[in-house]
């Protein structure tokens, strides 16, 4: 199986304001979109969200993205 990790974001930024003024922001989770080949030839496009996640690396998401996979095919 072969996964290219194509796009990774933040899934909500909460933004802190004293008035009109931009005082932080906090950000909660990941989001990775990645394309999975599988060894039959067969493709799939998929978006993989990480609620726990601070900060996700392609190295990273790819690796979260494998377990996940294995995970669901194991029950």
């Amino acid at each position: 199986m072969k996964i290219n990790v194509s796009r990774i974001e933040r899934l909500e930024i909460e933004n802190v304001y004293n008035g009109d003024c931009l005082l932080t922001s906090f950000a909660f989770g990941m989001r990775a979109e990645a394309t999975i080949e599988f060894r039959s030839g067969n493709r799939a496009e998929a978006v993989f969200e990480f609620p726990k996640a601070d900060d996700l690396s392609f190295t990273e998401a790819e690796r979260l993205i494998r377990k996940e996979l294995v995970a669901d095919g194991s029950q």
